[in-house]
């Protein structure tokens, strides 16, 4: 047996709860949303150190502490000039900053003396206690009732003011958490301009706020406000918009449920500044659902509020804007009446979008934008599948699946990983379900460790690339039929079959007229196959030949790989259309690069 364990940490959010929490992540801090809940991370410290935590907002440095101001006042009086001494208060409040990360503290304690300082020789002097991890000390001002400006910063531990002017257009940090008790918690969050952006709130569904500038984790403000500040803003429109999602592409998006707008600092792509209102500028008319947005290349996907089907956000440079595009128009059939529960994108090796839908089933779209390349597949398998998620692993992005499945009876849920895209031997592929692989020293006819699969009698296998079916799981294992023989290499799990049916062709005649609506007829097919095995192809489901693959292998090895152009027979049946169905059951790879049909048309 191994050393590994299964690692544990401890979560505020319940299983009901996951469906509506938005997460970001920057490095080892993952920042979550839940409207129930106030904002919060999830922090790795090692690889047996992870921890749930509440965000704190504000400075990672305390303000100093003991602030002192003291008057020094050797003249009082300035003789025959004929000036009296005329003393006004002044308070002081000091700020700690450290340079390396930008930090600036809340202000310290006030602290108010008496003084001219307008007479030559007077001055106050302001001390307070040092602070870790300060690299310097700013000092600010406020004469007689004004506001606080800046007056001097100091890395020592005293400043003195020997009348120096405030410039009130910088002012110390006010604390500030606008998050800070229930009906006040985000449900959605993204980081935009170094920036962490939260948004809709009970209270406010169609507010959004922004943390400090380079601070993820401080939404302190200043008064007068400098640019770097918190800073917030309601989106307002003609109709209530709850902000579903925020997205951040070159400008920050805010998918409403009504609409989509785009966020900048001026309207033209300026940056968020806390010193001017935003931008906010209505794009799309078609809102979003609380469906987390995918962003992919410079595209976002989005499942729309109302009606069922896949939208796109992308610029358009006819328009000179955001524009929407319906990608599931040429598969409504895959949406009507369902909806998305999860969804995920896998960029390498194949660009494909995995979505879960709230039937257990599971959709594929593939993406290809530069070459204008997309489609929906539908994918089922004996359960169904709850959520998906994608994470790079070994220079490729595999995908994670919790899927319920029947076993003896009873229902159990399973974390299952797609196979690597990459392999180099057939014998090292695998495609089948619920699937578990090994490889042994030794030839094997016997396999355990097969409990997920007890009771089946339609498992299926490959064996040293040799592909059997039918085989029985009894008490957590199987065995190979005699004729069969054994292996060192091996994969067992639930099979399924692929099936492709091209479009009926559409095509001019020499006449001038269409094939629609004609007697038409197959006469031969061509494939364009990589690395398949083991396919068949027809006219229909009653009518599939094998294509013949096996040429000079050795007697016990398996098939060839096929990779090229291959010529398939159709049957002589005349129809009103043509299409060519191909099918493969056997669990080995198939991958068809293209197809060309020879059509016959009568009459």
């Amino acid at each position: 047996m191994g050393g590994n364990r299964i690692y544990k940490v401890g979560s505020p959010y319940n299983g009901e709860e996951l469906a509506e929490l938005d997460f970001e992540q920057t490095a080892d801090t993952m920042y979550m949303a839940h409207i129930d809940h106030a904002p919060g991370k999830l922090v790795r410290a090692g690889h047996t150190d992870w921890s749930f935590q509440t965000v704190t907002f504000g400075p990672s440095i305390v303000a100093p502490a003991g602030c002192t101001a003291t008057a020094t006042t050797p003249n009082t009086d300035s003789g025959n000039s004929g000036a009296s001494y005329f003393p006004q208060p002044a308070t002081y409040c000091v700020t700690a900053v450290n340079d390396d990360t930008g930090y600036e503290s809340r202000a310290s304690s006030e602290a108010t003396v008496t003084n001219d300082l307008t007479l030559k020789r007077n001055f106050n002097t302001i001390n307070w206690t040092a602070v870790a991890g300060a690299t310097r000390y700013k000092v600010y001002k406020a004469d007689n009732s004004q506001f606080f400006g800046y007056i001097g910063s100091t890395d020592s531990t005293t400043f003195r003011d020997d009348n120096i002017g405030p410039a009130l257009d910088q002012a110390p940090p006010q604390g500030n958490n606008p998050f800070a008790a229930a009906g006040d918690y985000p449900s959605t969050v993204t980081l935009f301009e170094q920036r962490s952006m939260w948004a809709r709130t009970s209270n406010v569904p169609h507010g959004v706020w922004g943390s400090r500038s380079g601070q993820l984790e401080n939404m302190d403000r200043s008064r007068p406000a400098i640019a770097s500040d918190a800073l917030s803003f309601a989106i307002m429109a003609g109709r209530v918009n709850s902000v579903n999602h925020l997205v951040t592409t070159t400008s920050l998006l805010a998918l409403t449920s009504d609409s989509v707008f785009h966020i900048d600092g001026d309207g033209s792509g300026g940056v968020l500044d806390a010193t001017s209102p935003p931008a906010t500028r209505r794009q799309i008319g078609r809102g979003s659902s609380r469906l987390p947005a995918l962003v992919v290349d410079n595209v976002v996907f989005y499942q729309p509020s109302v009606g069922q089907s896949v939208r796109t956000i992308g610029y358009d440079f006819t328009i000179d804007g955001l524009k929407s595009n319906d990608v599931s128009i040429f598969s409504p059939h895959f949406f009507e009446g369902m909806s998305i529960v999860s969804w995920c994108y896998a960029q390498e090796p194949r660009s494909v979008i995995w979505a879960a839908r709230d039937d257990g089933k599971l959709l594929c779209f593939t993406w290809e934008q530069e070459q204008n390349v997309w489609g929906w597949t539908l994918c089922e398998t004996d359960g169904n599948v709850v959520s998906v998620c994608c994470i790079s692993e070994d220079g490729e992005d595999r995908v994670y699946l919790m899927v319920d499945r029947q076993v003896q009876g009873v229902t159990r849920r399973f974390v299952e990983r797609m196979v690597s895209h990459r392999w180099s031997d057939v014998k090292d592929c695998c495609f089948l379900d619920c699937a578990v692989s090994g490889s042994f020293d030794t030839v094997q006819t016997t396999f355990t460790g097969l409990w997920h699969l007890e009771g089946r009698t339609d498992v299926a296998g490959l064996v040293d690339g040799k592909a059997i079916t039918g085989l029985t799981v009894t008490n957590g294992r199987l065995t190979l039929p005699d004729d069969f023989g054994g292996g060192k290499v091996a994969s067992f799990g639930i099979p399924y079959e692929v099936t492709v049916e091209t479009l009926p062709v559409r095509i001019s005649t020499q006449d001038g007229g269409s094939n629609m609506g004609r007697v038409q007829a197959l006469g031969e097919v061509v494939v364009r196959l990589s690395n398949t095995r083991q396919i068949k192809a027809g006219i229909n489901e009653a009518d599939l030949f094998p294509l013949k693959s096996r040429m000079g292998e050795a007697y016990g090895a398996p098939d060839a790989l096929m990779n090229g152009e291959y010529t398939i027979n159709m049957a002589n049946k005349a129809r009103d259309e043509c299409v060519v169905l191909i099918r493969q059951t056997a669990p080995l790879p198939f991958t068809m690069l293209a197809i060309a049909q020879d059509p016959e048309v009568y009459g």
